[in-house]
């Protein structure tokens, strides 16, 4: 499995690892929508990781271990279903029991995601005010 936590290589130097932050959150920033602030302060703080998948697919994941949950705040790049199932496997090894994925393309999803199992289980609302 080919991935790298961003936050933590240290297998490149201090400007290619920040040149590679900031590709993975330029790459992410549509997917992450609104939210964008509030996932980066996530990776941050290390309530969630920020990870690069064969330098073509970044993913923010949240651990939510008090319920088996793994889950995948939001995606961007090469290869969705490819390294989504990448992620199914490392969880599964990790000991989880289900993923969770928030998406703003629920449809799409749903077509790439079958194979592994996705099914529609909520709908989120939001009014501005």
């Amino acid at each position: 499995m080919a991935f790298i936590n961003l936050m933590r290589d240290s297998t490149c130097s201090a400007d290619e690892k920040t040149q590679k932050i900031i590709q993975a959150w330029t790459t992410l920033a549509p997917a992450c929508g609104r939210d964008l602030r509030t996932i980066e302060s996530e990776v941050r703080t290390g309530v969630a990781h920020l990870l690069c998948f064969d330098n073509e697919f970044f993913a923010v994941l949240r651990p939510e271990c008090d319920i088996g949950e793994l889950v995948i705040v939001a995606g961007a790049g090469k290869n969705c279903v490819k390294h989504t199932e990448t992620i199914h496997q490392k969880a599964k090894l990790d000991g989880f029991i289900t993923v969770r994925l928030h998406t703003l393309k629920p449809d799409a999803m749903l077509r790439m995601g079958r194979a592994l199992g996705y099914q529609r289980a909520e709908t989120i609302l939001r009014a501005e005010l």
